[in-house]
């Protein structure tokens, strides 16, 4: 081989060596999207994102595929919320080495439920049980979730440590810009009453002061009860609230069978970012999609 043809040989090397090199970037899975673009947002283009759970599913009662156990065994990292959220993944996850469980996470503001499943209050002094593990809907415990996958990137990827911290602050920056604004907007209206599907929104409405009338169920799993729905019925024909919220992944016909007759709006709430895509939206749209769910809900 002449000395030419062996340089030659050498740079196609290298290049496809580097190639090879990028390809096999970190491999990231979340159970659902809205903390994939947390993840997404904070590795950039360190990482491959994928999504455990299809668009229309709902983590409440999931259940696992064998094609799903797979992209996990694969996964140099799992971020899930924990037990109090993805119960289907306990076995599998807890205990995990490459596992990410956010409640969990030091420093995490986390919500209590009581007995009756209503909040009780914040702190981490009481049983785990309890909590509510709708972390991602809250600005300040995204702001933890975004944190903690920087800091496991960065101890597994040091060589990237330094992009990983500007993707956080950038992150954070963005959060904080989109709080601003929903707050601005949401001023005149925190006292104004609305009905959710599902008791899941508490940390969001903290962050922006905002309480719902009630709600449909407390827990997806679980149909309301005849009672409950003639006593949102009431509500609604006495107009004590402007709007009820569906969400997509759930059946309508509960919503629209209160609201008929009546002069409340039927509006929707997207919890998992169902209408969002990890290539070309960032955690802050789908933060914003949900204070203009609650500010359009308001606008009579």
């Amino acid at each position: 081989m002449t000395a030419v043809r062996y340089i030659q040989f050498l740079t196609i090397t290298m290049l496809l060596f580097s190639v090879g090199v990028k390809a096999s970037s970190f491999n990231i899975v979340t159970t659902i999207k809205p903390i994939g673009l947390i993840a997404h947002d904070i590795a950039g283009e360190h990482a491959n994102v994928d999504v455990l759970l299809p668009d229309n599913a709902s983590p409440h009662d999931y259940a696992l595929k064998p094609s799903d156990v797979k992209k996990l065994h694969q996964a140099e990292l799992i971020v899930w919320v924990g037990p109090e959220l993805e119960l289907f993944l306990e076995k599998i996850l807890n205990g995990h080495a490459n596992a990410l469980r956010l409640t969990t996470v030091d420093g995490m503001p986390v919500r209590y439920f009581d007995e009756e499943g209503h909040d009780q209050h914040d702190g981490h002094d009481h049983s785990h049980d309890g909590i509510d593990g709708h972390l991602w809907l809250g600005p300040e415990q995204s702001k933890v979730i975004g944190k903690a996958i920087k800091t496991v990137l960065s101890n597994k990827d040091p060589e990237n440590a330094a992009e990983y911290q500007q993707n956080y602050e950038k992150f954070i920056a963005e959060i904080e810009a989109v709080q601003l604004n929903i707050a601005e907007r949401l001023t005149s209206n925190t006292s104004k009453g609305y009905y959710l599907f599902h008791d899941g929104y508490g940390y969001f409405e903290t962050a922006f002061g905002l309480k719902p009338t009630g709600h449909l169920t407390i827990n997806p799993d679980r149909k309301p009860g005849a009672r409950t729905l003639v006593s949102i019925r009431s509500a609604l024909m006495e107009n004590q609230a402007q709007c009820v919220f569906t969400e997509p992944q759930f059946n309508p016909g509960l919503v629209e069978s209160v609201t008929k007759g009546t002069s409340a709006k039927i509006a929707v709430l997207d919890p998992m970012a169902q209408d969002l895509s990890l290539k070309d939206n960032r955690y802050v749209d789908f933060l914003t999609a949900l204070g203009n769910s609650y500010i359009d809900c308001f606008a009579r």
